[in-house]
């Protein structure tokens, strides 16, 4: 059986292109290894996959003595797939995000196996940028990506980001009299949100809201007496339902959520992260935003609390006074891993 090797982990995003990805490769008849790290999530988001955890450490630290602890770590790692390629040698490999790429596909690049990395960001990670000159192709989510060399231009195709096969287009419904809203924070969830909707739960702007927050894993929402009939959840399990479901959107802007809004269109008010590396949810949703024929507002990472609760109070009485704008195009589903798999096959000689 065809044999390839997918290595994502740390964040919700990278894991889900990667499993999107592996999902095509298996109707195509192909035998998977995933290979990640030991987070939280690479352990929820893989069970029940054929996976391979590793102790992976990142480069990016101020730390010296930190900083070559976790290089020594990263040659453990190293070595231990470098003999594991040696008794079973993958067809390819494809790093679809995180640290643990860098290792893994480095392994594999020394014994000739072909690798590929997915950058779903607008902005370059630092594993993806030194990744990028021994890749054989580097898939992109944008085509205005920072950070990515000029000399690396004939290797790039512009594909988007992987999406699983349970994100589909939504029809549009007529809106009925209790405004609908989806808030989640992307798979770690985010604090920054739910203090904003902790405070609207006190003090509603508009009649007749409904709202669906995932709240992250180990958030509980404090008891509020409100008029909003609200739902909070640690983990939404079926997304796709919950877009079913919604009339607007309240989320992050990580690559794997910015994605499944341009499949859905709905309109949609982000908080992009203000932590995140490079600034590049930011970026996202700047991007994601001039792209978009539906109303997306995003907020300034740095913005005051009350900033963004009044924010939020203008999206949602904007909503229920239906003066947001929806999509007349119905997206046509994403055809990224597709366009991924043609890439590779056609590079590697194999169908």
């Amino acid at each position: 059986m065809k044999y390839a090797v997918l290595v994502a982990g740390g964040t919700g995003g990278h894991i889900n292109a990667a499993l999107a990805v592996g999902e095509a490769l298996k109707e195509k008849g192909y035998d998977i290894l995933y290979l990640t790290g030991k987070r939280p999530l690479d352990y929820k988001l893989f069970k029940g996959q054929n996976v391979r955890h590793l102790t992976s450490k990142p480069l990016r630290t101020n730390n010296p003595l930190t900083l070559i602890q976790n290089i020594l770590q990263n040659f453990i790692s190293f070595f231990s797939i470098f003999f594991l390629y040696l008794t079973k040698r993958p067809a390819f490999i494809v790093g679809a995000g995180g640290y643990v790429c860098g290792p893994t596909l480095l392994a594999g690049f020394l014994q000739r196996v072909p690798v590929f990395i997915i950058e779903q960001n607008a902005v370059m990670g630092l594993t993806n940028k030194i990744l990028g000159w021994i890749s054989s192709r580097i898939f992109v989510h944008f085509s205005k990506t920072k950070g990515l060399s000029e000399s690396l231009a004939l290797k790039v195709r512009v594909v988007g980001n992987p999406t699983r096969k349970s994100i589909q287009p939504v029809a549009l419904k007529a809106f009925d009299k209790k405004l609908k809203v989806l808030v989640f924070g992307g798979s770690l969830g985010a604090t920054q949100i739910n203090k904003v909707i902790f405070d609207i739960l006190k003090n509603n702007p508009v009649e007749n809201l409904s709202i669906h927050h995932q709240l992250g894993s180990g958030q509980i929402a404090p008891q509020i007496t409100s008029t909003v009939d609200y739902k909070p959840m640690e983990y939404i399990d079926n997304i796709q339902t919950e877009y079913e479901w919604c009339d607007v959107i309240i989320a992050r802007s990580g690559a794997s959520t910015v994605s499944e809004l341009a499949i859905i269109k709905k309109p949609v008010l982000i908080f992009p992260y203000p932590q995140a590396t490079d600034n590049h949810q930011l970026f996202n949703a700047q991007i994601f935003r001039e792209e978009s024929d539906f109303t997306v507002e995003v907020l300034d990472p740095k913005s005051p609390h009350d900033e963004c609760v009044q924010r939020t109070k203008d999206f949602l009485v904007k909503a229920s006074q239906e003066t947001l704008k929806y999509s007349q195009t119905p997206h046509s589903g994403n055809q990224t891993c597709s366009e991924i798999l043609r890439e590779i096959q056609d590079h590697v000689g194999i169908s």
